[in-house]
């Protein structure tokens, strides 16, 4: 049986202010930096955004709540 692994590399661009372990990436989609895993973006109600915990935000929100990473914590 062969196992194959991939991986790669994503420079994070934009986190969230008060959400610090979101953020977007150079490939424009929205990752959890603690697990690495990538949020899809949703469409809820005629609005798209992302399910950030159990809270629903549309891009227009989030937005302003837009930074740039100072220092960023990783767990790997």
């Amino acid at each position: 049986m062969y196992t194959i692994s991939i991986s790669r590399v994503i420079e994070i661009r934009y986190v969230i202010n008060g959400y610090e372990y979101y953020g977007f990436g150079n490939d424009k989609k929205l990752y959890n930096l603690k697990t690495g895993h990538e949020i899809k973006r949703t469409l809820n109600a005629r609005s798209v955004g992302y399910w950030i915990g159990k809270k629903f935000y549309s891009l227009n929100k989030i937005k302003p709540l837009l930074k740039r990473p100072d220092n960023l914590i990783s767990p790997f």
